[in-house]
């Protein structure tokens, strides 16, 4: 059917458009747990929420340069790596997810203390707008939809929902007991938007609850994000949370920023990704004629700007760097650093801080980087 080919062109534009790109700061659990259990999310999320122990009494961290980090490696494709503080326990289910074919990243790590951190993108399940069609052949809104005929985890029909407006669904349905809530639009965490986006919106959620004989504090952060085509909208959710005793609050929010901003996508895994999605998008476009000059042009904002799964984590985070050869067009994902690349006949890059060759005698060319 035309129609499920657009809906699958459409989740995949979604998930590489940089639409779900990650959020700059931390968010909370008890919300995770309720929604994780009472929602169906798609296969791969990481285990989230208020199964806290308290075994032992909160720390609080003076000095956090100080405090002892881990890495942790997606244990899946090796597709990304992040600091953990030693004493943190990550969940079995972090990593690279595949609910919808294309990459996705679920992770999620506890202390004993009650403090947590919690990110997924895409969150739960990847929706289809309500239409005719749809409506036409049996998805009425809240149904599940699989265009895929089984290759991927099934849709929902579900008509888009602001950051805002998930945000509170979130909070509502994981009935916490909740206090002091504060919303708050978040416009200054929306990444460049993509041609392909029609509506993105991002929001912060924060609020306090008791758990145990605790008093918890949690923030959570929210971005959607909206692709049109054909009459035909699919769109996502991102969720980043952290959470912590209130008495230690503070703390935990500098460890979860340090845990965000050390992550790191392994460009050897990006590049083969991305040829991996530029193969997609050429199935697609054979099926599907008459979107192949958007297939194109989104292809080509791709290279622009390196993997767009990439572009979901901010270029500082990334330490990774899109380069091309102006003589033949072939683009490279180098690690970041330098300020000039060169390639020599043998494909070998090499990276340097001043605009000359760090081998004069040997024919070396020097590539482009728009971004460095």
């Amino acid at each position: 059917m035309k129609a499920e080919r657009v809906i699958a062109l459409c989740i995949l534009l979604l998930l590489i458009s940089g639409c779900s790109a990650p959020l700059n700061q931390e968010t909370g659990g008890g919300v995770q747990n309720s929604v994780n259990n009472g929602t169906g999310a798609g296969s791969g999320n990481a285990s989230s929420g208020l199964n806290v122990s308290n075994s032992s009494a909160p720390v609080k961290y003076s000095n956090i340069s100080a405090k002892s980090f881990t890495t942790f490696i997606d244990p899946r494709e090796g597709a990304f790596s992040l600091e953990v503080p030693a004493d943190w326990v990550v969940s079995n289910g972090s990593g690279v997810i595949r609910p919808y074919i294309d990459a996705g990243v679920a992770f999620e790590a506890k202390s004993l203390s009650g403090q947590g951190f919690f990110f997924q993108d895409p969150y739960g399940y990847v929706y289809a707008t309500p239409n005719a069609v749809l409506n036409y052949a049996g998805f009425v809104e809240g149904s599940l939809y699989n265009p895929s005929e089984g290759v991927a985890s099934p849709m929902m029909v579900k008509k888009y929902a602001t950051a805002s407006e998930f945000a509170s669904e979130l909070l509502q349905k994981s009935g916490l007991n909740a206090s002091n809530v504060n919303l708050t639009e978040r416009p200054d965490l929306l990444s460049n938007a993509s041609p392909m986006i029609s509506r993105q919106s991002a929001a912060e959620l924060t609020f306090e609850y008791e758990y145990g004989e605790k008093r918890m504090k949690s923030t959570v952060l929210v971005r959607t994000s909206l692709v049109e085509m054909s009459g035909t909208g699919v769109w996502s959710v991102s969720v980043m949370e952290y959470y912590a005793p209130v008495e230690i609050s503070s703390e935990t929010e500098l460890l979860a920023l340090n845990m965000q901003r050390s992550f790191k996508v392994n460009s050897t895994w990006a590049a083969r990704e991305q040829e991996e999605v530029r193969k997609r998008l050429g199935i697609l476009a054979q099926s599907q004629s008459d979107i192949s000059e958007i297939i194109s042009s989104t292809f080509e904002m791709r290279s622009r700007t390196m993997d767009e799964l990439n572009r979901k984590w901010d270029k500082y985070i990334l330490d990774i760097e899109d380069v091309y050869d102006p003589d033949t067009g072939e683009h490279y994902i180098v690690d970041s650093g330098s300020r000039y690349y060169w390639i020599d006949d043998h494909g070998r890059i090499y990276g340097t801080e001043i605009a000359e060759s760090p081998f004069p005698k040997e024919n070396l060319r020097l590539l482009n980087c728009p971004e460095c």
